[in-house]
C-alpha cells in the first residue's frame, strides 16, 4: 500500500528532474588534432544577425567580446581595427569569406585565430504575464594558417523551462538571455 502511493511520486520527481534540468542546449566540436596552445591573439568578427531582432548581432558581438575578454584565454584585437580590415572585403555577412580572405585578414590582424558566427535566433514574447526571451547563438573559431575551423558551437538560452512554467516565472532582459547564451557557448571551448 505504502509503494503505491509512493511510486507515483517518485515518477513525478524523477520527470520533473529530466524536464528540468535537461542540459544546457549546446552542441560543439572541438578538432581532435589542433594544438590550442598555438592561437595566443583573436579577433571577433562581428555576429551575423539572422534573426528579426534588428539590434541582435550587435548586441551578441559586445556580449561575446566581453566575455572572451573576461575569460583571459586570448589577446583580443580591438573591434575598430577589425573594422578597418573587413571594409577591404566586401562581403555582406561574414559567412561568405572564403578561407583565402580569412588568411590575409590573419595576416593583416597577426592574429591566430578568428572568432564568427551569427544570432540565429533572438525573440521575445508574452506568455500569460512573463515575458519569454529566447536566444540562439552558432559560432566558431577558424585558424588563420590554413582556415580551418578548429572550435564550432551552437547554444541557445532563453526559453521557458519546467520550473519557470511550474512557478510562473520568466522576465529576463535580452541582454540576459544573450550573455547566458553566449557564456554557455565559449563554456564549451574553454571547459
Amino acid at each position: 500500500m505504502v509503494l503505491r502511493s509512493i511510486l507515483p511520486v517518485a515518477v513525478f520527481t524523477a520527470l520533473a528532474c529530466i524536464i528540468g534540468c535537461s542540459g544546457s542546449n549546446v552542441t560543439a566540436f572541438i578538432h581532435d588534432e589542433y594544438n590550442f596552445d598555438f592561437v595566443e591573439r583573436v579577433a571577433i568578427i562581428p555576429l551575423d544577425n539572422l534573426s528579426d531582432d534588428r539590434g541582435a548581432g550587435a548586441r551578441a558581438t559586445q556580449v561575446f567580446l566581453s566575455e572572451i575578454l573576461s575569460s583571459r584565454a586570448f589577446e583580443v584585437v580591438e573591434p575598430g581595427e577589425v573594422t578597418f580590415v573587413l571594409g577591404k572585403f566586401s562581403t555582406v555577412r561574414t559567412s561568405e569569406l572564403t578561407t583565402e580572405q580569412i588568411i590575409s585578414i590573419g595576416k593583416e590582424l597577426k592574429v591566430q585565430g578568428l572568432f564568427l558566427g551569427s544570432v540565429d535566433e533572438s525573440s521575445s514574447f508574452r506568455s500569460g504575464g512573463a515575458a519569454i526571451t529566447k536566444v540562439t547563438i552558432t559560432s566558431r573559431l577558424v585558424e588563420t594558417e590554413q582556415g580551418l575551423t578548429v572550435w564550432s558551437a551552437s547554444s541557445t538560452a532563453g526559453g521557458r523551462g519546467f520550473w519557470a512554467s511550474l512557478l510562473g516565472t520568466g522576465d529576463k532582459s535580452t541582454s540576459e538571455v544573450t550573455r547566458s547564451c553566449v557564456r554557455r557557448l565559449l563554456g564549451s571551448l574553454f571547459d
